[in-house]
């Protein structure tokens, strides 16, 4: 099975002073230093025997801190020769459709065809849309009209497009890609289910980005399957985005509570799950208020050090965290494998207020002794990701 490693910029350490809106002083450790280091870490990715790279797309917070996805992989793309590139994701309303399908089509040529998962989203953040000037009622009917578009340029010499939002004149993708099976390399990912059942119904395959229990996802790759078969296409597996930290004993694993609940409070405060006024009457969003008491719980319990019941944070569930020694971590990925047939997975090797040096260490420890045993491992499509009468 594929094993890809995802990068991550954090500067975790400085919610606290962007919550008390303290302006009036710096960050202890610079937003570059953080940058710098996360990629220091992704160079590691190909040497150590990973099998791609890939890149978020988030800016304004702490959180995530890689305003261009496409930039940050054109720069994986210069240092490496044989390793893949995928997004996770590429947040599609907030990009003209026309500037994207460029910026992908340039990126193929660059990367000679290595850009294999073009992960796309439809976003989240209150604060990430207000800055960039897009409403965010308009994110599904963005996100449609772009996947039409981005059909249109990557399978037709001349197209146009006529839509709500986007009206596209007469035109040619110059310079053209190299890889002419660019759409169907688009994966995307959803947090709902209504998402997830309107991508399922245009044909596309699920990226799941470690925010759902694994148990939940394979009921919804069993769904997806099943639209799948209505429309007449074949059963697809998802690609999986995980959280791993990799300890010589599983004493040292317990180091990892920090991080999660660290990591977790990032989400909520960067998401703004905790304030249920951020999604209540927001077209396309209703299903995120709900999640505003458990995000609530979670700030409390970063605030005091301490954890509270599972799951621990919105987008990490237990399941998902392959945390623990080598032999556990293993135990980790090939049962989540099997809970949702994930065909390839990348793992995120530093998060919450991890210090990059121990990331270092955990991805050395995991490319020495997990990776091997996994690139061995069949990723099979198991009978629970399967319409109920075909598992049958």
């Amino acid at each position: 099975m594929k094993v890809n490693f995802g990068v991550f910029a954090h500067n975790s350490r400085d919610w606290e002073r962007v919550q008390a809106g303290d302006y009036s002083r710096p960050p202890a450790t610079p937003d570059y230093e953080l940058v710098q280091r996360a990629f220091a870490l992704a160079d590691l990715a190909e040497p150590l025997g990973f099998d791609g790279i890939w890149a978020p797309e988030h800016q304004g917070t702490p959180y995530g801190m890689t305003p261009n996805p496409l930039q940050a992989l054109t720069y994986f793309a210069a240092r490496t020769r044989h390793i893949s590139l995928g997004s996770m994701v590429v947040v599609t309303p907030w990009w003209n459709p026309i500037r994207l399908a460029h910026q992908i089509a340039y990126l193929d040529i660059l990367s000679n065809g290595r850009y294999d998962t073009i992960g796309l989203g439809r976003g989240v953040s209150k604060s990430e849309f207000a800055a960039v000037g897009v409403p965010r009622e308009e994110s599904r009917q963005r996100f449609d009209e772009t996947l039409d578009i981005l059909k249109l340029a990557f399978s037709q010499e001349r197209f146009s497009y006529e839509g709500k939002i986007f009206k596209i004149p007469e035109m040619s993708l110059r310079p053209a890609p190299k890889s002419r099976d660019l759409y169907s390399r688009i994966y995307g990912s959803s947090s709902t289910l209504d998402s997830l059942e309107i991508l399922s119904r245009r044909g596309m395959v699920p990226l799941f980005v470690g925010n759902k229990p694994l148990e939940e996802a394979g009921k919804e790759v069993q769904m997806v399957n099943t639209i799948r078969r209505e429309i007449g296409l074949p059963p697809c597996q998802p690609k999986n985005v995980v959280f791993m930290y990799c300890t010589p004993t599983a004493e040292e694993a317990s180091r990892a509570d920090e991080y999660i609940l660290t990591a977790g409070r990032d989400v909520a405060l960067h998401y703004g799950f905790a304030d249920p006024s951020n999604f209540i009457g927001v077209a396309g969003y209703e299903a995120y208020a709900n999640r505003a008491a458990g995000a609530t719980a979670l700030l409390a319990a970063a605030a005091r050090g301490t954890e509270q019941n599972q799951p621990k944070a919105p987008g990490y569930h237990p399941s998902n965290l392959m945390i623990g020694t080598p032999d556990e971590v293993i135990k980790r990925i090939m049962a989540a494998q099997q809970a949702c047939s994930f065909s390839e997975v990348t793992i995120v090797a530093q998060f919450g207020t991890m210090p990059y040096d121990e990331a270092e260490r955990s991805t050395k420890l995991f490319a020495k002794e997990v990776l091997p045993v996994i690139h061995k491992m069949e990723a099979p499509l198991n009978p629970p990701a399967l319409p109920p009468e075909a598992a049958a």
